[in-house]
């Protein structure tokens, strides 16, 4: 009777906690050098509000109550962010046009994004069983069978991996961390990556992923990183979104019809370490776990007179694929932002 008090009391806390982080509203940090204006924000200035304290909830109220009590909680608040975040809502939307005017999908209402949003706190929980073990090899459908992702570098000599915000790429990072004896090292675009460490640490001990908090591929960083490398760790960048400083430092390719501004960085970062790029998303099909993944180079080498130019074709590359992957499961898009918006628009 007492435990049971105990987590009544420990499961409340946090709702009230997350409660309260929800229902501000969205915060935008703007900079002396990037004030914000209307809705065509830079991604980064779109502050995801209790992030680290409602993964924390979450990773409570699964470890107590299973997937299902989560789901009945997520779904109000996924429901009010829906209703009273239009910069989000619209831009799912126009994501959503897009995609219908290159298929035979009927152009969206207004409820038609709000599958996404469900979708996406669908994924958090899928991360939280990842973690947690819970997803059984038997639930991943993977062409060539479990072992082929994992024999991309036999060798262990290391290499890229591109993910982006389609599905659920923490699945993969969660198996992938472990059954392999290496470390891998996903740079991501947060604050709050330590304490989403601290997070993963308690809820499996046994992995061996770490996150790193990186505005810019910067020289300290590659050097750091081709070290890691050197030693025959995996690398994962998110390769679907503008850096976050250094905003025009990108380049441009077409994606379901229309020019999008893609990060220069993550090709840059192949060529410095010199190892190969493969490309790699995970997203749900039917109750299970589909890893999509191709090579995209061997090795990537950008000449400094053409940098840019070459870039941009390796980004074009990046994008028909991704392209291909939102076609198949547009609902499973989470870039909640103007993902054509251009520099200017940012500034």
């Amino acid at each position: 009777i007492r435990i049971t008090k105990m987590h009544t009391r420990l499961v409340m806390r946090m709702l009230w906690r997350l409660f309260t982080f929800q229902t501000r509203k969205t915060k935008v940090k703007p900079s002396p050098t990037h004030p914000v204006q209307g809705d065509n924000r830079h991604w980064s200035d779109i502050e995801e509000a209790g992030a680290y304290w409602g993964l924390k909830f979450l990773a409570v109220v699964y470890q107590l109550a299973g997937r299902g009590v989560c789901l009945l909680v997520m779904y109000p608040v996924l429901l009010f962010f829906y209703l009273f975040l239009p910069t989000q809502r619209n831009a799912i939307r126009k994501f959503l046009m897009r995609i219908s005017a290159l298929s035979d999908r009927e152009m969206p209402d207004f409820w038609s994004g709000f599958r996404n949003f469900v979708a996406f706190g669908g994924a958090a929980l899928d991360k939280l069983a990842g973690w947690n073990g819970d997803i059984k090899p038997q639930q991943v459908v993977l062409p060539g069978g479990m072992n082929s992702l994992f024999d991309l570098d036999p060798d262990q000599k290391g290499a890229i991996l591109y993910v982006s915000h389609l599905g659920n790429v923490e699945v993969i990072r969660a198996l992938a961390s472990l059954n392999l004896p290496r470390t891998i090292t996903v740079l991501v675009h947060t604050k709050h990556a330590m304490h989403f460490n601290r997070i993963m640490a308690r809820f499996n001990p046994k992995s061996r992923l770490k996150l790193v908090e990186v505005t810019e591929i910067n020289p300290n960083v590659a050097y750091d990183l081709k070290s890691k490398v050197e030693q025959g760790e995996w690398v994962v960048i998110a390769a679907d979104r503008p850096p976050v400083n250094s905003r025009g430092n990108i380049v441009w390719a077409p994606f379901l019809g229309h020019p999008a501004p893609f990060a220069i960085g993550p090709y840059v970062l192949a060529h410095i370490l010199e190892r190969p790029v493969y490309m790699v998303a995970c997203v749900r099909a039917r109750g299970r776990f589909l890893i999509e993944w191709a090579e995209l180079s061997q090795k990537i080498t950008l000449p400094r007179k053409a940098r840019q130019e070459i870039a941009a074709q390796w980004a074009a590359r990046y994008a028909s694929w991704l392209e291909g992957l939102a076609l198949k499961y547009p609902h499973q898009w989470y870039n909640f932002f103007d993902f054509w918006a251009s520099p200017k628009d940012w500034d």
